[in-house]
């Protein structure tokens, strides 16, 4: 594996180090902040029952169809 010379602006670098676990070196906590991770979005499940806004949501989806329809 070859290695590259940086240059970071020191609050960067101490934002790294901040973030570095024990066991990573600075080269791998970049990796992890750079690798794209998938979101499991099913957390999210249900995250607006019973909640006002949810029914605020379905007044707009059902008021934007119908003017969907009536524009046809």
């Amino acid at each position: 594996m070859s290695t590259k010379i940086i240059s970071i602006e020191d609050n960067v670098y101490k934002k790294l180090v901040e973030s570095k676990r024990e066991d990573e070196s600075i080269s791998d906590v970049i990796e992890r902040l750079l690798k794209k991770e998938k979101t499991d979005l099913s957390a999210f499940f249900g995250a607006l029952k019973n909640s006002e806004l949810l029914d605020e949501i379905e007044e707009d989806s059902k008021r934007i169809r119908a003017s969907a329809r009536s524009r046809i």
